[in-house]
């Protein structure tokens, strides 16, 4: 017994701290979220607290689904922000500038930017014309008969863009970025199965798409030390995305 725990420590000692911090908490995160985000568990779980109202607010409010996805965003946000955000600071002891967070942009970010959405938006429109596609945006659902453009929709795209910050930092700042000096080019390809993990729930072909922008956003990041580009192709797509959905159904006017 104390030869294989002397195996034990010698091979844990041979280990790159900040990458197996990473990986377990992207394991611990992610199941983190899948569970807690679930608003009619909230619901059940305040039953008979005094915070059941909040719970059914939460869970079934009558006017629309923002609170709803208001505690998806929350949760989402903060196990993608917040303990990685603390163990950069006061464990890995490194500057956030490290970890995709550079007040910097990427060289020739304009003419990137303008190349990627002018590849993006044609391939969002034609999967606007799907049924899988229609049936899944806007996550936003307004039941009282509010016109959708209007400010429940712009608070929606707020906070869906909250969202979207969190989700960069993640995998494209903190994991990348926490990877590399033990596994180089491939920390990109390994925060890719994770990144495309969290889109089954999509269309299939938005999550194909999601394994070809995971590898192209990580590289960028890899190399130039920012998510920038990453945050706002996300929120360009995400919002023509919505859109178009709206205009499908003829919601949006």
């Amino acid at each position: 017994m104390l030869e294989i725990l002397d195996h034990i420590r010698s091979d844990i000692s041979k280990l790159d701290r900040k990458a197996v911090f990473a990986l377990v908490y992207t394991a611990v995160g992610l199941t983190a979220t899948f569970y807690l985000k679930n608003q009619e568990a909230v619901a059940r779980f305040l039953t008979g607290t005094r915070f059941e109202e909040f719970g059914n607010w939460v869970a079934y409010s009558n006017d629309n689904n923002l609170p709803a996805l208001g505690w998806w965003v929350g949760v989402v946000t903060f196990f993608y922000f917040v303990p990685p955000i603390v163990a950069i600071k006061y464990w890995y002891g490194e500057r956030l500038s490290h970890y995709g967070l550079k007040a910097a942009i990427e060289p020739g970010f304009g003419k990137l930017l303008a190349a990627c959405v002018a590849v993006m938006l044609p391939i969002t429109y034609l999967m606007s014309l799907t049924e899988g596609f229609a049936e899944k945006y806007p996550f936003l659902r307004i039941y009282n008969g509010e016109p959708y453009i209007g400010q429940t929709l712009l608070i929606w795209e707020l906070i869906y863009f909250v969202q979207f910050f969190g989700l960069e930092f993640f995998f494209r700042g903190f994991l990348v970025h926490s990877l590399k000096r033990s596994l180089g080019l491939y920390s990109i390809f390994v925060m890719t199965v994770p990144y495309c993990m969290i889109h089954f729930s999509k269309p299939p072909a938005e999550t194909l798409a999601a394994i070809a922008a995971g590898i192209f956003l990580g590289w960028l990041s890899y190399k130039n030390g920012s998510i920038w580009l990453g945050l706002i192709l996300h929120c360009a797509v995400a919002f023509s995305m919505d859109i178009l959905a709206l205009w499908s159904k003829e919601l949006l006017f």
